[in-house]
């Protein structure tokens, strides 16, 4: 199995978190798109804040204190959501190959797609602008179409997950054993105990509990990597390890992992769900006896 880019981990974390297979006691109203933008700016769904009850919703915000900054941070951000489009575009074409009737989903695609490219496309004459007045015009139509480009991202999300096989259910008399080549999301009030070999993982800890013990050699890496900002809204940051090899343990009460390897063995225990996402088996162990194995679910979102 080809190994899949970061960002395809981060978009299958999303799913695991819009889907509500996390919880959180600290949660935070989610801010109304409409209101007016006069110091912030969206940056969709590489930063993650806690969920609010209802809509699992995904924002981070960012100050900007000029253009510059503005032009930046709408120019990484725009980058970031032509990957998206990209991934999302093979998704369709995956499930239309396969007989689904992914004609709405399409659109909601060609939707988003058509507002990054405004985003991006207003960005360019901003940056080409000799005017001031102009330029801020066209930095705010760039802003308010990647905003809209961002609130149309659950949406998707959620239609996507229409296609797909339900979660696995991980419950406190059981230990979840899984083996694969994929990717493995778990959340909820677990611990997790795997092997990877050269792998990655993401986590995002909405109790700020977390305990991690990993061997051997990793790196570590916070998406997306900025400046210093103020913390506006308590977000929570997806920390990532990369290159990993070794045994690694997480024990917490509300988190959310990602794992990714071409040889991926792990055992959870506690109370939460899993997805398992590619060439794999996964069965259940009472302590008494074990449940037959199940397979993992074929991945609609990996590159040819």
């Amino acid at each position: 199995m080809k190994k899949m880019p970061l960002i395809v981990l981060i978009f299958l974390m999303l799913l695991v978190v819009i889907s509500g297979m996390t919880d959180s006691g600290l949660m935070q109203q989610y801010p109304d798109e409409r209101q007016e933008q006069s110091d912030v700016l969206f940056i969709p769904p590489f930063d993650m804040k806690e969920p609010y009850k209802g809509e699992r919703a995904i924002l981070y915000i960012v100050p900007y204190t000029s253009p510059v900054d503005e032009k930046f941070f709408l120019a990484d951000n725009i980058e970031k959501s032509e990957e998206m489009v990209i991934r999302l575009d093979g998704a369709v074409a995956r499930l239309n190959q396969e007989g689904k009737d992914v004609r709405e989903l399409g659109q909601m695609v060609d939707n988003y797609a058509f507002l990054v490219s405004e985003a991006k496309k207003y960005l360019s004459l901003a940056e080409n602008s000799s005017v001031s007045s102009d330029e801020q015009q066209y930095l705010k139509l760039s802003r308010e179409n990647i905003v809209r480009a961002n609130s149309e991202l659950k949406p998707i999300f959620d239609k996507v997950r229409t296609y797909l096989t339900g979660p696995v259910g991980i419950s406190d008399n059981s230990s979840l054993v899984a083996e694969g080549s994929g990717v493995a999301i778990l959340a909820g009030d677990i611990d997790v105990s795997f092997f990877l070999s050269d792998g990655k993982f993401s986590v995002i800890d909405f109790a700020r509990d977390v305990a991690i013990d990993m061997e051997h050699e990793y790196k570590q890496e916070v998406i997306p990597e900025r400046g210093e900002a103020p913390d506006l809204m308590m977000p929570q940051k997806m920390v990532s390890y990369v290159e990993v090899t070794g045994n690694v343990s997480l024990s917490g009460s509300s988190f959310s992992v990602a794992i990714m390897d071409d040889n991926i063995s792990l055992v959870a225990t506690g109370t939460g769900e899993a997805e398992l996402v590619g060439n794999g088996t996964y069965y259940f162990d009472y302590g008494t006896f074990k449940e037959n194995e199940s397979v993992w679910i074929k991945s609609i979102f990996e590159s040819d």
